[in-house]
Protein backbone atom coordinates (compact mmCIF):
# COMPACT_ATOMS: atom_id res chain seq x y z
CA UNK A 1 0.00 0.00 0.00
CA UNK A 2 0.96 3.63 -0.47
CA UNK A 3 0.93 6.31 2.20
CA UNK A 4 -1.06 9.41 1.26
CA UNK A 5 2.22 11.25 0.78
CA UNK A 6 3.59 8.67 -1.69
CA UNK A 7 0.23 8.30 -3.43
CA UNK A 8 -0.03 12.08 -3.90
CA UNK A 9 3.46 12.08 -5.48
CA UNK A 10 2.52 9.34 -7.93
CA UNK A 11 -0.77 10.84 -9.08
CA UNK A 12 0.43 14.45 -8.76
CA UNK A 13 -2.44 15.44 -6.46
CA UNK A 14 -1.99 17.23 -3.18
CA UNK A 15 -2.79 15.40 0.04
CA UNK A 16 -5.34 18.13 0.71
CA UNK A 17 -7.08 17.32 -2.60
CA UNK A 18 -7.08 13.60 -1.78
CA UNK A 19 -8.71 14.33 1.56
CA UNK A 20 -11.34 16.39 -0.26
CA UNK A 21 -12.00 13.51 -2.66
CA UNK A 22 -12.41 11.23 0.34
CA UNK A 23 -14.94 13.65 1.86
CA UNK A 24 -16.83 13.80 -1.44
CA UNK A 25 -16.93 9.99 -1.60
CA UNK A 26 -15.03 10.11 -4.87
CA UNK A 27 -11.76 8.40 -3.97
CA UNK A 28 -11.65 6.96 -0.49
CA UNK A 29 -8.45 5.46 0.95
CA UNK A 30 -8.35 1.68 1.08
CA UNK A 31 -7.38 1.82 4.73
CA UNK A 32 -7.40 4.40 7.53
CA UNK A 33 -5.36 3.52 10.60
CA UNK A 34 -7.76 3.75 13.55
CA UNK A 35 -4.96 4.67 15.91
CA UNK A 36 -3.08 7.45 14.11
CA UNK A 37 -5.54 8.30 11.30
CA UNK A 38 -2.97 7.67 8.54
CA UNK A 39 -4.49 7.00 5.15
CA UNK A 40 -3.29 4.29 2.79
CA UNK A 41 -4.09 3.65 -0.86
CA UNK A 42 -3.83 0.52 -2.99
CA UNK A 43 -1.94 0.25 -6.24
CA UNK A 44 -5.21 -0.20 -8.20
CA UNK A 45 -6.50 3.18 -6.93
CA UNK A 46 -3.77 4.99 -8.83
CA UNK A 47 -5.65 4.33 -12.06
CA UNK A 48 -8.82 5.81 -10.55
CA UNK A 49 -6.93 8.90 -9.40
CA UNK A 50 -5.45 9.44 -12.86
CA UNK A 51 -8.86 8.94 -14.45
CA UNK A 52 -10.28 11.63 -12.17
CA UNK A 53 -7.50 13.98 -13.30
CA UNK A 54 -8.29 13.35 -16.94
CA UNK A 55 -12.03 13.86 -16.44
CA UNK A 56 -11.30 17.15 -14.67
CA UNK A 57 -9.25 18.20 -17.71
CA UNK A 58 -12.37 17.46 -19.75
CA UNK A 59 -14.19 20.02 -17.54
CA UNK A 60 -16.40 17.53 -15.72
CA UNK A 61 -17.54 18.59 -12.25
CA UNK A 62 -16.95 16.35 -9.24
CA UNK A 63 -20.64 15.24 -9.12
CA UNK A 64 -20.42 14.35 -12.82
CA UNK A 65 -17.16 12.45 -12.27
CA UNK A 66 -18.77 10.51 -9.42
CA UNK A 67 -21.58 9.43 -11.76
CA UNK A 68 -19.09 8.37 -14.43
CA UNK A 69 -16.93 6.37 -12.02
CA UNK A 70 -19.91 4.50 -10.60
CA UNK A 71 -21.48 3.68 -13.98
CA UNK A 72 -20.73 1.02 -16.57
CA UNK A 73 -23.14 2.52 -19.12
CA UNK A 74 -20.94 3.46 -22.09
CA UNK A 75 -23.90 5.07 -23.90
CA UNK A 76 -24.49 7.40 -20.98
CA UNK A 77 -20.79 8.29 -20.85
CA UNK A 78 -20.69 9.08 -24.58
CA UNK A 79 -23.76 11.28 -24.10
CA UNK A 80 -22.02 13.15 -21.27
CA UNK A 81 -18.92 13.57 -23.43
CA UNK A 82 -20.99 15.02 -26.29
CA UNK A 83 -22.74 17.43 -23.89
CA UNK A 84 -19.37 18.55 -22.54
CA UNK A 85 -18.04 19.06 -26.07
CA UNK A 86 -21.03 21.30 -26.82
CA UNK A 87 -20.50 23.22 -23.57
CA UNK A 88 -16.80 23.79 -24.26
CA UNK A 89 -17.51 24.72 -27.89
CA UNK A 90 -20.05 27.35 -26.77
CA UNK A 91 -17.51 28.68 -24.29
CA UNK A 92 -14.88 28.89 -27.03
CA UNK A 93 -17.28 30.77 -29.31
CA UNK A 94 -18.07 33.18 -26.49
CA UNK A 95 -14.36 33.70 -25.85
CA UNK A 96 -13.81 34.44 -29.56
CA UNK A 97 -16.55 37.08 -29.37
CA UNK A 98 -14.92 38.61 -26.30
CA UNK A 99 -11.50 38.69 -28.01
CA UNK A 100 -13.01 40.31 -31.12
CA UNK A 101 -14.71 42.94 -28.95
CA UNK A 102 -11.49 43.67 -27.07
CA UNK A 103 -9.55 43.99 -30.31
CA UNK A 104 -12.19 46.38 -31.62
CA UNK A 105 -11.77 48.55 -28.52
CA UNK A 106 -8.05 48.77 -29.20
CA UNK A 107 -8.49 49.49 -32.92
CA UNK A 108 -11.05 52.23 -32.24
CA UNK A 109 -8.82 53.66 -29.47
CA UNK A 110 -11.67 53.65 -26.99
CA UNK A 111 -11.05 54.88 -23.45
CA UNK A 112 -10.95 51.33 -22.10
CA UNK A 113 -10.15 52.31 -18.50
CA UNK A 114 -13.46 54.16 -18.18
CA UNK A 115 -15.51 51.55 -20.00
CA UNK A 116 -17.80 51.76 -22.97
CA UNK A 117 -21.30 53.02 -22.35
CA UNK A 118 -23.92 52.51 -25.03
CA UNK A 119 -26.14 55.34 -26.17
CA UNK A 120 -29.90 54.81 -26.11
CA UNK A 121 -32.73 56.54 -27.94
CA UNK A 122 -35.58 57.30 -25.54
CA UNK A 123 -39.17 57.51 -26.79
CA UNK A 124 -42.21 58.80 -24.92
CA UNK A 125 -45.61 57.27 -25.70
CA UNK A 126 -48.87 55.97 -24.28
CA UNK A 127 -49.56 52.39 -23.31
CA UNK A 128 -53.30 51.84 -23.58
CA UNK A 129 -55.20 49.84 -20.98
CA UNK A 130 -54.50 46.19 -21.64
CA UNK A 131 -55.42 42.80 -20.22
CA UNK A 132 -52.61 40.42 -19.30
CA UNK A 133 -52.19 36.91 -18.01
CA UNK A 134 -49.93 37.24 -14.98
CA UNK A 135 -47.92 35.03 -12.65
CA UNK A 136 -45.67 36.06 -9.79
CA UNK A 137 -42.82 33.66 -9.14
CA UNK A 138 -39.76 33.31 -6.92
CA UNK A 139 -37.19 31.63 -9.13
CA UNK A 140 -33.59 31.33 -10.22
CA UNK A 141 -33.24 33.93 -12.97
CA UNK A 142 -31.76 31.27 -15.26
CA UNK A 143 -35.08 29.39 -15.14
CA UNK A 144 -37.24 32.29 -16.32
CA UNK A 145 -37.70 30.88 -19.85
CA UNK A 146 -39.15 27.73 -18.31
CA UNK A 147 -41.76 29.73 -16.37
CA UNK A 148 -42.63 31.86 -19.40
CA UNK A 149 -43.20 28.66 -21.38
CA UNK A 150 -45.39 27.37 -18.55
CA UNK A 151 -47.52 30.53 -18.67
CA UNK A 152 -47.91 30.09 -22.43
CA UNK A 153 -49.13 26.55 -21.76
CA UNK A 154 -51.65 27.76 -19.16
CA UNK A 155 -53.04 30.29 -21.66
CA UNK A 156 -53.39 27.59 -24.31
CA UNK A 157 -55.10 25.17 -21.91
CA UNK A 158 -57.65 27.85 -21.02
CA UNK A 159 -58.24 29.07 -24.61
CA UNK A 160 -56.75 32.47 -23.86
CA UNK A 161 -55.56 34.24 -27.00
CA UNK A 162 -52.17 35.90 -26.57
CA UNK A 163 -51.54 39.29 -28.10
CA UNK A 164 -47.85 40.03 -27.74
CA UNK A 165 -44.48 39.06 -26.29
CA UNK A 166 -43.85 38.35 -22.57
CA UNK A 167 -42.70 40.99 -20.13
CA UNK A 168 -41.22 40.81 -16.65
CA UNK A 169 -41.33 43.11 -13.64
CA UNK A 170 -38.57 42.60 -11.08
CA UNK A 171 -40.41 43.11 -7.80
CA UNK A 172 -37.82 42.67 -5.08
CA UNK A 173 -35.89 45.60 -3.65
CA UNK A 174 -32.70 43.54 -3.85
CA UNK A 175 -31.83 41.43 -6.90
CA UNK A 176 -30.84 37.88 -5.98
CA UNK A 177 -30.21 35.75 -9.11
CA UNK A 178 -30.86 32.46 -7.31
CA UNK A 179 -34.17 33.64 -5.80
CA UNK A 180 -35.63 36.45 -7.90
CA UNK A 181 -39.07 37.93 -7.20
CA UNK A 182 -40.55 38.37 -10.69
CA UNK A 183 -43.99 39.01 -12.14
CA UNK A 184 -44.32 37.55 -15.64
CA UNK A 185 -46.90 39.22 -17.89
CA UNK A 186 -48.21 38.33 -21.36
CA UNK A 187 -50.76 40.63 -23.08
CA UNK A 188 -54.00 38.93 -24.15
CA UNK A 189 -56.81 40.01 -26.48
CA UNK A 190 -59.36 40.56 -23.72
CA UNK A 191 -60.36 39.42 -20.28
CA UNK A 192 -61.87 40.60 -17.03
CA UNK A 193 -59.82 40.73 -13.88
CA UNK A 194 -60.05 37.40 -12.11
CA UNK A 195 -57.97 35.06 -9.99
CA UNK A 196 -57.84 31.90 -12.08
CA UNK A 197 -55.77 29.87 -9.63
CA UNK A 198 -53.31 30.27 -6.81
CA UNK A 199 -50.57 30.40 -9.45
CA UNK A 200 -51.82 32.85 -12.08
CA UNK A 201 -54.46 35.42 -12.88
CA UNK A 202 -55.87 37.77 -15.50
CA UNK A 203 -55.72 41.48 -14.75
CA UNK A 204 -55.89 44.84 -16.48
CA UNK A 205 -52.98 47.26 -16.66
CA UNK A 206 -54.13 50.89 -16.67
CA UNK A 207 -53.32 53.37 -19.41
CA UNK A 208 -49.95 55.00 -18.77
CA UNK A 209 -47.46 57.34 -20.30
CA UNK A 210 -44.28 55.33 -20.76
CA UNK A 211 -40.69 56.21 -21.54
CA UNK A 212 -39.11 53.35 -23.48
CA UNK A 213 -35.86 52.31 -25.08
CA UNK A 214 -34.43 49.24 -26.78
CA UNK A 215 -31.48 47.24 -25.50
CA UNK A 216 -29.76 45.08 -28.09
CA UNK A 217 -27.47 42.38 -26.77
CA UNK A 218 -26.90 40.29 -23.66
CA UNK A 219 -29.10 40.72 -20.61
CA UNK A 220 -25.91 41.07 -18.56
CA UNK A 221 -25.59 44.70 -19.66
CA UNK A 222 -29.25 45.70 -19.72
CA UNK A 223 -28.54 47.89 -16.69
CA UNK A 224 -27.12 50.52 -19.06
CA UNK A 225 -30.58 50.89 -20.63
CA UNK A 226 -32.24 51.29 -17.22
CA UNK A 227 -29.70 53.95 -16.24
CA UNK A 228 -30.29 55.82 -19.51
CA UNK A 229 -34.04 55.84 -18.86
CA UNK A 230 -33.59 56.95 -15.24
CA UNK A 231 -31.43 59.87 -16.36
CA UNK A 232 -33.90 60.83 -19.10
CA UNK A 233 -36.86 60.72 -16.70
CA UNK A 234 -35.05 62.93 -14.19
CA UNK A 235 -33.71 65.45 -16.70
CA UNK A 236 -37.04 65.82 -18.53
CA UNK A 237 -39.18 66.50 -15.49
CA UNK A 238 -41.00 63.20 -15.00
CA UNK A 239 -41.66 60.92 -12.04
CA UNK A 240 -41.86 57.14 -12.10
CA UNK A 241 -45.43 56.00 -11.29
CA UNK A 242 -45.01 52.24 -11.51
CA UNK A 243 -42.35 49.56 -11.61
CA UNK A 244 -40.19 49.38 -14.77
CA UNK A 245 -40.73 46.33 -16.93
CA UNK A 246 -38.81 44.50 -19.63
CA UNK A 247 -40.46 43.10 -22.79
CA UNK A 248 -38.55 40.35 -24.57
CA UNK A 249 -38.94 41.06 -28.28
CA UNK A 250 -36.20 38.66 -29.32
CA UNK A 251 -34.41 36.29 -26.99
CA UNK A 252 -33.29 32.73 -26.40
CA UNK A 253 -36.32 31.33 -28.25
CA UNK A 254 -34.93 32.66 -31.56
CA UNK A 255 -31.87 30.37 -31.41
CA UNK A 256 -29.58 33.33 -32.10
CA UNK A 257 -26.45 34.67 -30.37
CA UNK A 258 -26.95 36.89 -27.32
CA UNK A 259 -25.64 39.91 -29.22
CA UNK A 260 -28.83 39.79 -31.32
CA UNK A 261 -31.28 39.75 -28.39
CA UNK A 262 -33.72 42.69 -28.38
CA UNK A 263 -35.37 43.86 -25.16
CA UNK A 264 -37.68 46.84 -24.69
CA UNK A 265 -37.46 48.56 -21.31
CA UNK A 266 -40.43 50.68 -20.25
CA UNK A 267 -40.83 53.17 -17.39
CA UNK A 268 -44.41 54.27 -16.53
CA UNK A 269 -44.10 58.01 -15.87
CA UNK A 270 -46.06 61.17 -15.14
CA UNK A 271 -45.03 64.77 -15.65
CA UNK A 272 -43.97 66.52 -12.46
CA UNK A 273 -46.38 69.19 -11.29
CA UNK A 274 -45.10 72.74 -11.08
CA UNK A 275 -44.97 74.18 -7.60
Amino acid sequence: MYTISRFSQLCKMSARMLRHYDKEDLLKPALVDTINGYRYYEHSQLETALRIKKLKEYRFSLPEIKVILKSTDITMFIGMINSKIDEISNEMNRNRQIIAEMQELIEKKVDILHGVRKSYDILLGIRNEISVISQRVYININDMDKYIDSLYDKAKENNIKLLSVPSAIFMGEEFTPEESDIEILIPITSGSEEKISSEWQIKKLPQNIVATTLHIGSYDYIGYAHVALEEWVESNGYNLVGPPYESYLKGSECDCPEKDYVTQISFPVIKKTMK
